[in-house]
């Protein structure tokens, strides 16, 4: 029973963070978004003019001289994939300061992906249009989505207490011994 009052309680903070969230959303996160996707934009600019490419930012475009390559959704600025990253953290058990640098850094890492993506993108736009699309349903996201569970993988099985075991033992039938 007490293994079900961990998986229990992990839930019930999952579920705290993510109310937590919508509630917050309206509030305040909404003028982070747009922040965090004009720099997103911004940052990706910098890195593709920095080799070589004459690009701008306009209104949170990403253009070379009058076509834009990549428009920023927010949607697509990783805010969202960086507060799963988070909420998955601070939900499972360790210790708070742990927590606060693993997060830290998790989240810079889910930028800097996100930046390049943002990159990669663009460059796909110039030089192989019609795998635009794959690319960013795809090739992309499974990459983003790979790096985040690793740093979970990383989280649980490395700084996690090991007293929080929330899987359960296997149940081992007889022996022929």
């Amino acid at each position: 029973m007490q293994e079900h009052k961990k998986v229990i309680g992990f839930l019930l903070k999952a579920l705290g963070l993510c109310l937590g969230w919508f509630v917050l959303y309206d509030i305040w996160l909404n003028a982070v978004d747009t922040w965090l996707s004009l720099r997103t934009v911004e940052t990706s600019t910098a890195l593709l003019h920095s080799a070589g490419y004459a690009v701008h930012t306009q209104n949170g475009q990403l253009m070379l001289q009058d076509e834009v390559l990549v428009y920023m959704m927010p949607a697509c600025n990783g805010m969202v994939l960086m507060a799963l990253f988070a909420g998955f953290i601070l939900a499972f058990p360790g210790p708070a300061a742990k927590k606060a640098f693993f997060i830290s850094g998790g989240i810079v890492l889910i930028y800097l992906l996100n930046v390049l993506r943002v990159a990669g993108l663009a460059l796909n736009v110039l030089y192989n249009a019609s795998s635009v699309d794959f690319n960013h349903k795809y090739t992309f996201t499974i990459i983003v989505y790979a790096a985040i569970f690793g740093m979970w993988m990383l989280w649980v099985k490395r700084y996690a207490p090991t007293s929080a075991n929330y899987v359960s033992k296997p149940i081992l039938g007889p022996t022929n011994a």
